[in-house]
């Protein structure tokens, strides 16, 4: 669906509702404000109305639905989900008809299924169609436990209407489209185990009753194994024995659409718990059967079989098995592959981000199994500018190692321009640093990497920085052109760290940069830098010079850093310059916690909250303290006590633990 929006306009068509959204609510106040804030941005630009069927809230929930729309209905409950949303469904007058719960909050980027309501030549194309619901184990989490195509849009037909009391569904007649659009779903976020548990049991006990009524309905087994499945990795061989049981029925009739749903459950119910042969297994039985060459579940299948082999480091299979995805994705995109059970199934691999990554899982094992024009192949058929930033950092991995066993630079180089040409800055961004961390990970092929880069005609600060590298690896004089460039770096947070190094080793001026450089990227950087270069702890040595840094207090904390840093991988330097490189943190650091600290009023009890470090600073200036007045004691109870509270700093401890106890030798 996606390819058929781009670059066409929307207009809001005024005079017609186009779109229903539909839900059916009892109290879930702790929900709703938020769902329906999230739906606000469709809801105002698409010509569209809220239904909203209340089944016997007790809470806040219809005066918050109010809110929101005006078509807030009263439903008396029983016992019927169908019976609810079919209410609703008859309330609306749309062209089109979606539903969606309370507790499933719509992702502000939601342009596609924006366009696609607003451009009627696009949405004519279709009858139904998919968008992703995202699943959280977690409140506060960020990260999906999971993601899936729900089918939840269809056009309004005569006779449409919901089937089942519980696990509703709408029939979704063909073309059927779908959205990479995500509903983000908390429902089984629990704040305790006893909430989590309670809407477990109150899903599984009316299937299970529907289970000990007919043990047989393959319906039935299909969603108690997806209620199983919140208990699977605690109790696994209860869980198999539902999926078998789904199975073994499946295979009495394989023309009922729940019988490929057996398949597809039971294939991602081994994966999830690293059953991988097993999961093969089931691939191979499925492919065995006739009716399967020509339908969705053939796709889907093929996808999970991947997976399978991907995680059996099975490069040669996995690839065969890709190469068949890929040629089902191409039918189902034609219109070739029968879409039947479509609604009967959570299918996978359905999206073009799937594809893509497939395409990317294909360069991967041909990059292991050493066929490296093969892997090129498969990664220049990767549609970049629709690929999500979670996958172009994959893409990017896969790039690099190429790079890395073939020592095609300049391939690398063709890549970062084609990115960068797309004028998208957060890609760029992000290519940016991982590029840069390719580049600090690989000390023996910086100099072909730079010269690569500075090749290329592109007019980005990155290719201006390895045009400067490759100028100093030429012997030539850098610090008019790297001055300038530090001086016209306005986002700090793309990385440059090689340009700091440079400006340290050359003695430069690089206050423009730390003044514009958050405390989070001035770490990353220096600890980017120290990783990446031998000799960081000698440059940083020679540089960091308190009369450099002394005039601000932003100042101090970048060279606290680079001394901190520089210690930490001090293990090249010589025992004179460690000797010195030590005395000279303690002694910086001292002085910046007495800067943003008055140690007269910190006791035990403050120290204790601060960072790691201004602690260590803390004990270490005591202990200078204690030396000075004579208190031996004092002197090594503080300095015991800064290595307590900061373990990377045992070499440093145990050099001035060893010259106390030297010291009372002589």
């Amino acid at each position: 669906m996606k390819s058929h929006i781009k670059d066409k306009a929307p207009v809001m068509d005024k005079n017609k509702i186009i779109l229903s959204v539909g839900m059916i609510v009892k109290n879930e106040e702790k929900h709703l404000e938020k769902c329906l804030s999230a739906l606000k941005k469709l809801l105002d630009n698409v010509s569209s109305e809220l239904i909203i069927v209340d089944t016997g809230s007790t809470d806040k929930t219809k005066e918050i639905a109010l809110k929101y729309t005006d078509k807030v209905y009263d439903f008396e409950w029983i016992n019927d989900f169908s019976a609810a949303r079919n209410y609703g469904l008859e309330k609306a007058v749309g062209e089109w008809f979606m539903f969606i719960d309370a507790d499933e909050y719509l992702d502000e980027d939601c342009d596609e299924m924006i366009k696609f309501f607003n451009i009627p030549e696009v949405r004519d194309k279709y009858n139904s169609a998919s968008f992703y619901i995202r699943n959280y184990s977690s409140i506060t989490s960020k990260k999906g436990v999971d993601e899936f195509l729900a089918p939840r849009v269809v056009r309004r037909y005569e006779g449409v209407h919901f089937y089942e009391p519980i696990h509703e569904y709408l029939p979704m007649p063909l073309p059927h489209g779908f959205f990479s659009t995500v509903f983000h779903h908390y429902g089984y976020a629990y704040e305790s185990v006893n909430e989590k548990n309670k809407k477990v049991d109150r899903n599984l006990a009316p299937i299970l009753k529907l289970y000990k009524e007919n043990p047989k309905d393959r319906r039935v087994l299909a969603h108690l194994c997806d209620a199983m499945s919140f208990d699977e990795k605690k109790d696994f061989s209860k869980a198999e024995r539902y999926y078998l049981e789904f199975l073994d029925a499946a295979r009495e009739d394989f023309n009922d659409p729940y019988s490929f749903a057996a398949f597809i459950k039971s294939m991602a119910f081994y994966i999830r718990n690293d059953k991988y042969k097993r999961a093969v297994e089931l691939a191979d039985e499925f492919f065995k059967i006739e009716h399967s060459k020509r339908s969705i579940t053939s796709l889907t299948i093929y996808y999970l079989l991947s997976l399978a082999y991907i995680n059996l480091e099975d490069d040669e299979n996995a690839i065969e098995t890709i190469r068949h995805y890929l040629e089902y994705f191409k039918k189902m995109n034609d219109g070739d592959l029968e879409m039947v059970e479509l609604r009967f199934c959570t299918h996978r691999g359905l999206t073009e981000l799937d594809y893509d990554e497939q395409l990317m899982n294909a360069a991967r094992c041909e990059n292991n199994l050493e066929h490296y024009d093969e892997s090129l192949n498969y990664l220049e058929q990767i549609d970049l500018e629709d690929m999500a930033y979670s996958q172009l950092k994959v893409y990017l991995n896969i790039v690099r190692d190429l790079i890395r066993k073939t020592k095609n630079y300049d391939k690398l180089a063709e890549i970062y321009q084609k990115i960068v040409s797309m004028n998208d800055k957060d890609k760029d961004s992000m290519i940016l640093y991982l590029m840069e961390q390719y580049y600090m990970e690989h000390p023996y092929e910086r100099e072909n990497f730079a010269k690569a880069l500075s090749s290329s005609k592109i007019n980005a600060p990155y290719i201006e920085l390895m045009k400067i590298v490759k100028q100093e690896n030429d012997g030539k004089d850098i610090s008019d052109r790297l001055m300038k460039f530090i001086d016209s770096v306005d986002r700090w947070d793309d990385g440059y760290s090689e340009a700091i190094y440079l400006a340290m080793k050359h003695d430069l001026d690089i206050t423009s940069a730390i003044n514009k450089m958050s405390n989070k990227v001035l770490n990353e950087t220096l600890q980017m830098i120290s990783q990446a270069h031998l000799e960081f702890a000698e440059v940083a040595l020679k540089y960091c010079q308190p009369e450099k840094f002394s005039d601000s207090i932003r100042k101090m904390l970048w060279m606290v850093t680079a001394l901190e840093n520089a210690v930490k991988n001090a293990q090249e330097l010589l025992s004179d310059d460690k000797s010195e490189l030590y005395d000279r943190f303690v002694a910086v650091l001292s002085d910046y916690i007495l800067n943003i600290y008055n140690p007269d009023l910190l006791n035990p009890e403050d120290v204790e909250v601060l960072p790691e470090l201004h602690r260590f600073g803390y004990y270490m200036n005591l202990a200078q303290a204690s030396l000075y007045c004579g208190n031996d004691i004092s002197y090594i109870r503080c300095l015991k006590e800064a290595l307590r509270l900061c373990e990377p700093m045992k070499d440093l401890v145990s050099h001035y633990l060893t010259e106390f106890e030297n010291s009372l030798k002589n």
